[in-house]
């Protein structure tokens, strides 16, 4: 299967206030971009920790009638942070806003000194990692039954009705990971898979274990889209030619995604999206 590639813009909302983010949301949007992305954390990732820092996903409702082609998600939803049914509503709503434009992004979860700062509790990995699994399988069900009854060890579904469904339903689940357990899961659930490296041969091993995965369960591996993020500076710290050679090596190893952090200077990825997208586009159909 081959994928069409797909550029996206990262906005995260820590040291932004909303005005700025929908700026940077509408200029993706009119400039052709496939996808654009917010955070879910409670706090900046960065000093000053006291900036502001809204919440992700009543953000992107604002952001879905704000847009009108780009599609627009989470990099990603940590599952620690709301139970399964209550965050799938969240993202069905904001779907709808939309209509139909949500990339239901989704993992384990990791910042441990922000459970510790709002009361979240924060499992051992392990337990992290099984209810991400748990709350997978129970994503699928609600979107797909009349009423959902699931029995697990963290999560629990008594006939429970979901509606309106999403407006795409399934929704695609983007899920990030690197390690084994992730990656099985990834391989059986996800529609994009986000990894980030800089090791190519890294990379590989970790495409090798979805690979494997896949041939096990049936699945051919190339239905997973995969992406992978350039920093805020790369676009200014590198000139045209070793901007293209760094996208097309990360092509070559089958990227079918390039997420940009937002520069500092939004005329530099206007600058980016204009002169060199369409020829990479073009390079690449």
């Amino acid at each position: 299967m081959a994928h069409a590639v797909r550029f996206g813009l990262r906005c995260s909302q820590h040291h932004r206030e909303w005005a700025e983010i929908k700026e940077w949301f509408q200029a993706a949007d009119d400039w052709g971009l496939e996808s654009a992305w917010v955070f879910d954390h409670m706090i900046p990732l960065s000093d000053p920790r006291d900036n502001p820092n809204l919440e992700g996903w009543t953000l992107l409702a604002g952001l879905a009638e704000a847009t009108k082609n780009v599609e627009i998600g989470p990099m990603v939803t940590g599952i620690t942070y709301r139970n399964p049914a209550m965050l799938l509503k969240n993202v069905t709503t904001v779907d709808h806003i939309s209509n139909g434009r949500v990339l239901f992004g989704i993992g384990a979860a990791w910042f441990g000194g922000e459970h510790e700062m709002f009361g979240f509790d924060f499992p051992r990995d392990g337990d992290r990692v099984s209810m991400l699994e748990e709350a997978l399988q129970i994503f699928k069900l609600l979107q797909s039954e009349d009423r959902t009854n699931f029995e697990g060890k963290f999560y629990t579904m008594k006939d429970a009705i979901f509606e309106p469904k999403p407006v795409r339903n399934p929704m695609p689940l983007v899920i990030g990971g690197s390690k084994p357990r992730m990656l099985g899961i990834i391989a059986r659930f996800a529609d994009q898979w986000d990894n980030n490296f800089s090791d190519p041969a890294e990379y590989q091993a970790r495409a090798d274990r979805i690979n494997s995965v896949c041939e096990q369960i049936g699945r051919d591996p190339a239905e997973i889209r995969r992406s992978t993020t350039k920093g805020d500076t790369f676009l200014t710290d590198n000139n045209e030619d070793e901007i293209v050679a760094e996208l097309q090596s990360l092509r070559d190893l089958g990227m079918t995604d390039f997420l940009f952090h937002a520069p500092d200077d939004m005329n530099v990825m206007r600058n980016f999206v204009e002169n060199t997208i369409p020829a990479l586009r073009e390079r690449w159909s």
